[in-house]
């Protein structure tokens, strides 16, 4: 080196002190990776059938999903066995699994407020909107989990004959208050009944006006007794929901739906009118709403979302109800509910998971047919409503790959439109609106799982409400609903029209909770591809609208859509035979 001008190369005499320290510590690094390399190699060479048994029982045999987390135990196990026993093998440890498996409907099995009944009391004057949100409180509960059954006063009167009472039966007399609440006592025995028939968690709500601090203290009395009675693990809780409106166009409105109930069916309009604004201020001469000094909880609303005030609701379903109220609103939008577009797996084979590949043609034409949909279909929603022209569009789809380009064209279009309606959607994702997951039959199609696993597949056909899906992130359609319960509140909330993409499993169980569908038959929806659900909230309930973008004969490929085949007309003795 010395004869090439090159400076002297340093040895470990030369080095400084850090280098040194440096260069030891490595070494011993090294030394130890290898001693622990050499100790695994003998003790798998020692045990070469040892399983991974012993990680399930220091994880104590569950996981997160309250399933055993055998998935790993599983593959390791098939990866050393023929075909056939490993298919055997894992069926084995999915039935375990399944019978183990939690099946009680949502939150009223489970350990949070498992032996808590919940009895909501409605506050306020007529038509102050409190049918609307028993309603609300109704769907959403049921569709949580929770048994829940209304109690109103003025259907027991209804049925006990005393339909089309005038506003003198509402007057303040004496003998006018004990008749009615002789009736409200009534019906507290019938809704105390039907909660002692609950073996968990359950809601009664009693619907009726309570708007006097007397009527209340009434309630809070009962339902002291009532739980003194149940014992402290089984308690029952009250909670006032008070309703208050003052908004002239609401009212209005409220006071004409209310022409339509019993007591006013087959009367003259402008009577009907004459007598229920009687009746108002027979309840307005005596109302004193919900104050801190009754020492109860309560939630109280303004204007149905304009304001809303808590107190102790600090118990689980309090809270709960508390917190979903304190979310809804009345203000006009539209929801669009679209099946993500075909992808080529799903053509080629019907699999179980989100994992669906690319968009087929077929896919991409309804992306594009979606985008112009939901432009157009929003620009009508706010003319007809008299909105701001500047509001857009919110997206709420899964992160799986056949959602984002399902949307795609539709935030392409937007960005390149001059026109303000087209402004740039407001696009999420999120993971919880993924596809039901199969955990460890992930990725596998129906017939695979019907022939290998036929056990397994017998009992998701028996059950698929509560089937759980055995291994780690295995779900049920009961999990799915459980944590679409942040997507549902922020659909509640949001005052923007809302587009979302989803699965199949997903857009059932959303679909449910707005239209009110029995838990039971979600699995079985039969939700069409190609299509857009037009969801319309309103105080009675929901309209849906079906708006089909692409038929199911119309054929699409590398060119692009080709027409339908012509439909052949049936001659006469054919559609002879067809009618009969």
């Amino acid at each position: 080196a010395a004869s090439r001008g090159q400076p002297p190369s340093r040895g470990p005499s030369s080095m400084t002190t850090p280098q040194l320290k440096t260069l030891g510590l490595a070494a011993a690094a090294g030394a130890a990776f290898c001693c622990a390399w050499r100790a695994t190699r003998r003790l798998l060479e020692a045990h070469p059938d040892d399983d991974l048994d012993g990680l399930e029982s220091t994880l104590g045999g569950h996981s997160f999903y309250e399933v055993a987390p055998s998935s790993l135990a599983a593959r390791h196990a098939s990866r050393s066995m023929s075909r056939d026993a490993s298919n055997s093998q894992l069926e084995q440890l999915a039935l375990q699994q399944l019978a183990t498996a939690a099946t009680d409907f949502g939150d009223a099995g489970s350990t949070l407020g498992t032996r808590n009944k919940l009895v909501v009391a409605m506050v306020g004057l007529p038509a102050r909107g409190k049918s609307y949100l028993v309603k609300m409180l109704v769907r959403y509960l049921s569709w949580v989990g929770f048994p829940v059954k209304i109690f109103n006063v003025g259907e027991l009167r209804r049925r006990r004959g005393q339909a089309g009472a005038t506003a003198e039966y509402f007057g303040n007399d004496a003998a006018a208050v004990a008749t009615r609440e002789g009736l409200a006592l009534a019906c507290q025995e019938e809704m105390y009944d039907w909660l002692r028939a609950q073996r968990g968690a359950c809601v009664a709500i009693f619907d009726a006006t309570n708007t006097t601090r007397a009527r209340r203290k009434i309630l809070a009395e009962r339902c002291a007794a009532e739980s003194a009675r149940e014992g402290k693990h089984n308690d029952v809780s009250l909670v006032f929901v008070e309703s208050i409106c003052d908004d002239p166009a609401v009212l209005r409105r409220n006071y004409e739906m209310k022409l339509g109930n019993a007591d006013y069916k087959g009367k003259d309009p402008a009577t009907a009118m004459k007598d229920f604004v009687a009746r108002v201020r027979q309840y307005e001469a005596v109302y004193e709403p919900v104050e801190d000094a009754e020492e109860c909880s309560y939630v109280k609303l303004v204007n149905v979302g304009d304001k809303v005030i808590t107190r102790r609701c600090g118990g689980y379903l309090t809270s709960q109800l508390s917190f979903y109220l304190g979310n809804v609103h009345i203000a006009p939008r539209r929801i669009w509910l679209a099946l993500h577009g075909e992808s080529q797996l799903q053509k080629e084979s019907k699999k179980v998971g989100a994992s669906t590949g690319g968009l087929t043609p077929r896919g991409k034409e309804f992306a594009t047919r979606l985008a112009a949909f939901v432009k157009t279909a929003h620009a009508s929603f706010l003319r007809a409503e008299g909105l701001a022209d500047d509001a857009v569009v919110v997206v709420l789809t899964g992160n799986a790959q056949v959602h984002a380009a399902t949307v795609r064209p539709l935030v392409e279009a937007a960005r390149h439109a001059p026109d303000p309606l087209a402004r740039d959607p407001r696009v999420s994702t999120s993971s919880l609106l993924n596809e039901l997951c199969g955990g460890d039959f992930d990725g596998l199609s129906v017939a695979e799982i019907q022939e290998r696993y036929p056990a397994v597949w017998h009992r998701r056909m028996a059950d698929k409400l509560r089937f759980r899906y055995p291994g780690a992130g295995g779900e049920s359609y009961l999990d799915v609903i459980n944590r679409l319960r942040p997507i549902l509140i922020e659909l509640e909330r949001q005052r923007r029209s809302v587009l979302l993409v989803t699965h199949l499993a997903v857009q059932r169980c959303l679909y449910s909770y707005f239209t009110g569908t029995d838990a039971e038959a979600i699995p079985y929806l039969p939700l069409p591809s190609g299509a857009v659900l037009e969801l319309t909230p309103t105080p009675h309930g929901t309209q849906v609208q079906t708006h089909v973008l692409l038929r199911d004969d119309e054929r699409v490929d590398d060119a692009g859509p080709s027409p339908p085949p012509p439909r052949r007309i049936p001659s006469v003795p054919e559609r002879a035979t067809a009618a009969a």
